[in-house]
């Protein structure tokens, strides 16, 4: 019996050890968006399950997205979900241990063992046993608690993931809002080079003037076709990111309209100490053990000390970023205005015969490069606030 005990002793001691060490190492379970015939995760109504396994990506699901359908955190919640499982038992083990042990004291007691000094000797080992027990088991408590209550390595692992998708889901709109310029310069090139065809046919051009509306229209050409390559990329980037499968084509959605007077009334002061107060890396820093020495405490004082005035200094950039993005937009929406009453004058004139195609597609391709422009300093813009934003609720990443 008594060997036994020490053989389980060992073992426990050992099992702990383990589920303490275990790395988010399993594979992935579950399946993508639309695939899954899982049970509705506890938290999500119906309606909204269903919305995030339709076919459609929206910029307000990614964080839900990410949560139930990305592989990797899918393994690490995998992963804690066993270590809780494991520590659980564990510590239920442990409980039955303490009171053999108590029954064994109790029985020493009750014979009149513990009269003789070996008896004795042995009931106080057996209490020392119970003590020391008690004592980790409790720690082991509290410990499966906190996992069973904050989920912390998962909640960080969402949000860092979420972080990229917000980022792949921006450029990716960002990219796209140039295709309808693109498109319509190549036509435009197009209409170009075959008016140079029939104008050196006639000996009213050279055949450099051709060759150059030739190359022209070739570049064109060339640009749109690498943004078409680069449109797929950050799509089949953002379909992993957020669990579709690789031969899924769902439809990405528009990215959100910001409130610009949400925008205005950003509060650097207060943001930093959020940011500081939150951020995932220092707060690891805060919890790790120093060597208890003069020397040790000092270390890790001044490394969260520099850790800090890194969060504020980023806090800074960042915001200064959102500001010059606010107002690289605010000029591309004055310059599209100016275009949109520009390709409305050509619009009429065309109608009435008073330019040339080439003038009126050249005109049309000014309106929606000024258009392109405008989204495209929007989704800077957007992509400048929300890396505010997780910087405060403690993300930060070394480069956006």
């Amino acid at each position: 019996m008594r060997e036994k005990r020490c053989h389980f002793h060992l073992a426990l001691t050992m099992a702990v050890v383990a589920v303490l060490a275990v790395p988010a190492t399993f594979s992935a379970y579950g399946a993508g968006p639309g695939q899954t015939e899982e049970t509705i995760p506890d938290g999500v109504t119906e309606e909204q399950w269903t919305r995030l396994n339709d076919q459609t990506v929206e910029f307000n699901e990614l964080s839900n997205l990410v949560r139930y359908f990305n592989p990797a955190v899918q393994n690490i919640t995998q992963s804690i979900s066993n270590s809780i499982s494991n520590f659980q038992y564990i510590l239920d083990e442990t409980r039955g241990y303490i009171r053999d042990l108590e029954d064994d004291a109790e029985e020493l007691e009750d014979s009149g063992a513990t009269d003789s000094p070996e008896g004795l000797a042995q009931y106080n080992m057996l209490n020392m046993t119970v003590k020391s027990l008690k004592t980790s088991t409790d720690s082991m408590g509290r410990s499966l608690n906190y996992m069973n209550r904050t989920n912390s390595n998962v909640t960080q692992a969402v949000k860092t993931y979420t972080y990229y998708a917000n980022q792949l889901m921006i450029n990716y709109s960002s990219v796209q809002s140039g295709f309808s310029s693109l498109q319509k310069l190549v036509e435009t090139d197009t209409v170009a080079l075959e008016s140079a065809k029939i104008s050196y046919g006639l000996g009213k051009v050279t055949q450099s003037e051709v060759l150059s509306a030739q190359k022209k229209l070739f570049a064109a050409q060339s640009s749109l076709l690498s943004m078409e390559n680069t449109v797929d990329n950050l799509r089949r980037s953002l379909c992993l990111m957020t669990g579709y499968s690789s031969d899924s084509e769902p439809n990405i959605g528009t990215i959100p309209q910001l409130d610009m007077e949400e925008l205005s009334a950003m509060d650097l002061e207060a943001d930093t100490e959020k940011a500081v107060r939150n951020n995932y890396s220092l707060i690891s820093d805060r919890h790790t053990v120093s060597n208890r020495t003069t020397t040790g405490v000092k270390s890790k004082k001044d490394s969260i000390s520099e850790s800090e005035q890194t969060i504020a200094v980023t806090m800074q950039s960042n915001y200064q970023i959102v500001q010059q993005a606010k107002t690289a937009y605010e000029s591309a929406y004055t310059a599209y205005e100016m275009a949109k009453l520009e390709w409305g004058k050509a619009e009429r004139s065309y109608q009435h015969g008073l330019i040339s195609q080439n003038q009126y597609l050249q005109s049309q391709v000014g309106f929606l490069q000024a258009e392109s422009g405008l989204k495209s300093t929007y989704n800077d813009l957007y992509l400048a606030y929300v890396t505010y934003r997780w910087a405060v609720d403690g993300i930060i990443m070394t480069s956006h």
